[in-house]
């Protein structure tokens, strides 16, 4: 029997079978009370003080994201937790983000593990009692946890799909050899065989053909990589590779078509500013694409967001030890306090974006050696500027 007076855990799921379940495996360690949908659960909290709520995700009526979005104005000291889905990746992300959450447990849940959450709850809970700033660090820490746990995840469930991904670009890449023949095709073909519009079809796929194929080529080696860093990255902290040691210039050109697509759709023109020859710096593919596609990325939308046409201009500048790259665009720019607190982790200007993508840009530019700043003006637009070492000036220290 468990104590009247002990904290209550308020478990909240639409199928009765799991509320049962849940009850029977929990309910001699805890105090639990379940109820069967969110409007179940905003009534009893507005009657009892509830120290952890666990919520599903798919519920009728009410979800629980939104139960916990007003369970947090309700009763913010609450430790929320969602129960889901890996295919709820885009409500886990955020929840996380929205501070909605600072745990989630994966369907089918372990029961070891479920009860050692709960208690992890309960402590934190009891301590945001007596010292909430101390819960607020350690809240914070979850958070990053949890996307960890979300990124490896995501990491398993993209093995395949890439590896069939560049199994294809590779015969692609071959297939492209036979460019040269299709466009003698299109020439000695007559409209008796082939009508005009075909022509002109067969004549673009002989054009395009080997140039998208090297693109999607490079494009899955570069996500290849990036899993292998995510795996890594998990087992150790990341450091620069021994063997890294690439051509900025042309790791330039390929982060600017893979945001070609992206930069057409918002009307941003993107101005490449860029030497044809750099000298070679330390740091991996995967870690200077990323870097790049990030910040490309969102100076676009922020370009996006003033609903005009906007310009981003990239610029990289031989400084003999290093290589100085600035990405800059005219879009809205931030206000002293956001750009204060820009690069801190979950911190975000747009409603639907993560806030981790600077702060990975941040470890990226140090792993390598570099140092990033980010220079913006309210309503003048926003400018990044990062170095990488060059090759030389590692290879002689």
């Amino acid at each position: 029997m468990t104590d009247p007076k002990a904290p209550l855990i308020l478990y909240v799921d639409d199928d009765h079978a799991n509320r049962v379940v849940f009850t029977h495996t929990f309910g001699k360690h805890f105090r639990i009370i379940c109820v069967d949908s969110g409007d179940s659960a905003l009534a009893l909290m507005s009657a009892e003080t509830v120290a952890v709520l666990v919520t599903d995700q798919r519920m009728p009526g009410m979800t629980g994201d939104e139960l916990l979005a007003r369970v947090k104005v309700l009763s913010p000291d609450t430790v929320r937790i969602v129960v889901t889905a890996y295919s709820d990746l885009d409500p886990i992300l955020k929840a996380v983000n929205d501070g909605l959450v600072v745990r989630y447990i994966i369907k089918p849940w372990d029961r070891t593990e479920l009860e050692q959450t709960l208690k992890w709850a309960l402590e934190v809970y009891e301590l945001g009692r007596t010292n909430s700033a101390i819960q607020l660090r350690l809240i914070q820490t979850e958070r990053v946890l949890t996307l960890g746990q979300v990124a490896a995840a995501v990491i398993h469930d993209l093995r395949q799909p890439l590896s069939n991904i560049a199994l294809n670009a590779e015969r692609l890449v071959e297939h492209a050899g036979a460019a040269p023949a299709l466009e003698r095709l299109a020439a000695a073909s007559s409209p008796q065989h082939l009508e005009l519009p075909e022509l002109r079809r067969l004549q673009q796929l002989a054009t395009e053909l080997p140039e998208i194929a090297a693109e999607m080529s490079e494009a899955a080696k570069f996500m290849g990589d990036v899993l292998k860093q995510l795996t890594q990255f998990q087992q150790k902290p990341l450091g620069t590779a021994a063997d890294a040691n690439v051509d900025p210039a042309a790791l330039v050109r390929l982060a600017l078509s893979m945001c070609r697509g992206d930069a057409v759709l918002s009307g941003c023109t993107i101005i490449n500013d860029v030497p044809e020859e750099l000298p070679r710096v330390k740091a991996s593919t995967s870690q200077l694409l990323q870097i790049l596609i990030n910040i490309l990325r969102n100076a676009q939308q922020a370009v996006e967001a003033t609903h005009e046409a906007g310009t981003v201009v990239v610029q990289a500048i031989d400084q003999s030890d290093h290589v100085r790259f600035v990405i800059r665009d005219n879009g809205p720019g931030m206000s002293d306090e956001a750009l204060a607190r820009m690069g801190t982790p979950f911190f975000t200007t747009r409603a639907e974006g993560t806030g981790i993508g600077v702060s990975q840009v941040r470890r990226l530019v140090g792993s390598v050696g570099g140092a990033l700043k980010i220079e913006s003006t309210e309503g003048k637009g926003t400018t990044v500027t990062f170095t990488v070492p060059t090759a030389s000036k590692l290879a002689a220290g």
